[in-house]
């Protein structure tokens, strides 16, 4: 049988079609591999989002019956830990005392917070989503550089910024109830008068109350002046040295004046920290404000060491969350919340002189004591921890020097 090889020719408008088939099979092999392109920058913008999540410190909101105890058994699991706990809430001077609305810092914990940066990368992502789903043809513009040497093209580099959780804020040394009750050494009386008597004949006022003072247009004072309100105490003598200190004073209140005679006022008492009586007296107004600590701050390093002068309820031994009175003030760099080890020997001090000088150091850690009102010369503190006895006369230094 023959065989005859026929040339065959197709008409024009089946050659077109085939032509058109195959630029759509080109067409749909890009649609479908185009979601395989645009996978890496997702990758990458969930890394980023990753990666600029923060940490910061782990913070409890104490509530009613916390105790650094059952706080520090729940978050670090042993509850001996917590004088580690203490130690990063300088804000706390009694660890006995906490209260609820305290934000205590918890020691190694920490929580994750998110840049601003992150939370718009979050929120633009979804937009970016919708926007790839419908417009997948449009491809990320990545901005390209050329080399002198010839046409090769690199990505520029993208500077790497470091971020850096908020710093802590700044938190409360103590209260104005503590610092008004605690009182400070003033080394010389200057009272501007006192409380003589009142329109309602009453002997105990709070705020609010109207009281007649036994000052007036002769002594300068004017409507609108304001004052002190402060009780005596006693007098202060250096237990080493036996030099007088000064006066101890409780503050009480303030009052301010509002009609004047020649040699009285009418007054009425705008703050009360404690009982005001007939016959406290006055002193030029101070004002009362709760120093702020920074927690981040760096602990400066200073040189200072002194004395334990006095307890504010004639205790002759003291332990912690009692108030003392140290013979170093602002004059010797002293600062609101400076801390300060209380030594002692097992010896005990000698005092052989009046001078500094001639008294034996000694090297016990007894406890730890902080300040909360420097004055020129003294300063009121509140002891922190006590290991063992403290007795008025027992030397401090400065925390930082300690090794």
């Amino acid at each position: 049988m023959t065989h005859e090889y026929v040339n065959q020719r197709l008409p024009m408008n089946q050659v077109s079609g085939r032509l058109q088939n195959k630029g759509l099979d080109s067409f749909l092999f890009c649609f479908l591999s185009l979601p395989f392109c645009i996978m890496p920058f997702s990758l990458l913008t969930q890394k980023i989002v990753e990666e600029e999540v923060l940490k910061s410190p782990k913070v409890y909101i104490v509530k009613e019956g916390d105790n650094l105890w059952n706080i520090t058994k729940k978050y670090l699991h042993d509850p001996f830990r917590w004088r580690e706990v203490w130690d990063n809430n300088r804000f706390i001077i009694n660890p006995n005392l906490i209260y609820p609305g305290d934000n205590v810092i918890i020691p190694g914990l920490f929580e994750d917070i998110e840049s601003e940066h992150v939370s718009a990368v979050k929120a633009g992502a979804e937009v970016s989503t919708q926007e790839e789903e419908d417009e997948t043809e449009k491809k990320p513009e990545i901005a390209l550089s050329t080399t002198e040497e010839g046409n090769e093209e690199k990505i520029p580099q993208l500077k790497e910024i470091t971020l850096q959780p908020p710093p802590p804020e700044k938190v409360p040394l103590t209260t104005v109830k503590i610092l008004a009750s605690s009182g400070y050494i003033i080394p010389k009386e200057k009272d501007k008068g006192k409380i003589f008597n009142s329109p309602e004949s009453k002997t105990i006022f709070g705020m609010g109350d109207t009281v007649y003072i036994n000052t007036g247009k002769k002594d300068g004072i004017k409507i609108g002046d304001k004052f002190t309100i402060y009780k005596p105490i006693r007098s202060i003598i250096h237990p080493i040295t036996k030099n007088d200190m000064g006066l101890l004073i409780e503050i009480l209140g303030e009052l301010e004046i509002k009609e004047t005679l020649n040699e009285s006022s009418t007054a009425d008492i705008i703050e009360s920290y404690s009982v005001i009586e007939l016959g406290d007296k006055l002193k030029e107004s101070e004002g009362i404000t709760v120093p702020m600590i920074d927690l981040a701050a760096k602990i400066e390093s200073k040189d200072i060491d002194g004395y334990i002068i006095a307890a504010k309820d004639l205790k002759e031994t003291v332990a912690s969350g009692d108030i003392v009175y140290i013979d170093v003030g602002r004059d010797a760099g002293i600062s609101e919340g400076d801390r300060f080890y209380v030594l002692g020997s097992e010896e005990g001090i000698e005092r052989r002189g009046k001078s500094r000088g001639a008294l034996k150091k000694p090297r016990i850690i007894l406890g730890g004591l902080q300040v909360i009102a420097p004055k020129e010369k003294t300063s009121t503190a509140i002891i922190r921890e006590s290991r063992k006895e403290i007795s008025i006369g027992e030397m401090i230094e400065y925390e930082k020097k300690v090794e």
